[in-house]
């Protein structure tokens, strides 16, 4: 089944994300059980379900963002190739379904939030190269004028133009991006640059004695006194690689990162953590058919939620396998 096969129909949507969610067993998403029967069906593909061991109801959609959607399935996965793998904004996705703005962003806000939501902590050992880029992300959105008017801030120039490394309240906060040779990456945004900032996000990724390679910027010489092997560049010199030591692999993400975002016309810092998340999907699911990226970014989404579950304490509810 190619793409096209997949969104066809709703009902071939609903075969699909059926096959996905409950790959390993019908299960209750609000106690868990396994004790499952059949309760009938709805229109488009969706079955409905009753738990004998609580007693309640529920259908594929049940404890996923996709619940009470007003976006059908097939919109649903053509969001999540068109945004998550082939870079279409927001604005453009609107026009593209015939919706309003809102409704997509919302959506796609909702797909964010459970990525980011459910990002599991990274820990790198081995060669870990660091380095730090500067996005523009200011207060854009409908939503935070007043937020402007509180902080007593004129309107600012287009570009965010300034001399200097850039800072959270200035708009024009920094990333930090470390890449594993050979394997993970991460990407953390940040409030300022100061040493002991950079030191916290290294040492809450980076195993004690494994080697971290950076330039020569000031925040990182404390490394070697935390316990890691730390060799530095110096650009500044004309200094890019000296035998192992560079940082190439950190440049040539933030050159994919910066395109990406650019694509946004402006994110809101306060959004900036969910937009890495979306990046770092992205990142992972290249190289794969479009089927198989969505069935990826549905297990990183971890979107099958027990949330109910959770507060009550009980065994949380099976990942996809």
């Amino acid at each position: 089944m190619d793409f096209l096969d997949l969104i066809s129909s709703e009902d071939a949507c609903s075969r699909f994300f059926r096959m996905v969610r409950w790959g390993d067993g019908v299960f209750c998403p609000r106690c868990g059980s396994c004790m499952v029967k059949g309760h009938g069906n709805y229109r488009q593909g969706l079955k409905r379900y009753k738990c004998r061991a609580c007693g309640r109801t529920f259908n594929d959609k049940t404890g996923t963002i996709f619940h009470y959607s007003r976006l059908s399935l097939r919109e649903w996965l053509t969001l999540i190739i068109l945004f998550l793998c082939l870079h279409n904004s927001c604005l453009s996705l609107s026009w593209l379904f015939g919706r309003s703005y809102m409704p997509i962003f919302k959506a796609l806000k909702r797909l964010m939030l459970s990525l980011r939501g459910e990002k599991q902590p990274v820990k790198m050992g081995g060669a870990v190269e660091c380095d730090e880029v500067y996005v523009t992300a200011g207060l854009k959105g409908r939503n935070n004028s007043l937020r402007i008017k509180r902080l007593g801030r004129k309107s600012r120039r287009r570009g965010l133009r300034r001399r200097g490394r850039g800072a959270w309240n200035q708009d024009k906060p920094p990333i930090f991006i470390l890449v594993r040779r050979g394997g993970l990456e991460d990407y953390v945004p940040s409030s300022d640059v100061e040493a002991e900032t950079a030191l916290k996000i290294i040492g809450r990724r980076v195993s004690e004695g494994s080697t971290v390679y950076t330039d020569s910027f000031k925040a990182y010489l404390g490394l070697g006194e935390a316990g890691y092997r730390h060799e530095a560049v110096n650009h500044s010199v004309g200094e890019y690689v000296r035998g192992e030591a560079h940082i190439n692999s950190c440049e040539n993400r933030a050159s994919l990162l910066r395109p990406w975002l650019t694509v946004h016309r402006g994110v809101c810092k306060d959004n900036l953590s969910l937009y890495l998340a979306a990046f770092e999907v992205c990142r992972r699911s290249r190289g794969m058919s479009p089927k198989e990226a969505i069935k990826e970014i549905l297990k990183t989404a971890f979107i099958f939620l027990a949330l109910l579950t959770a507060l009550r304490g009980l065994p949380s509810m099976k990942q996809p396998s």
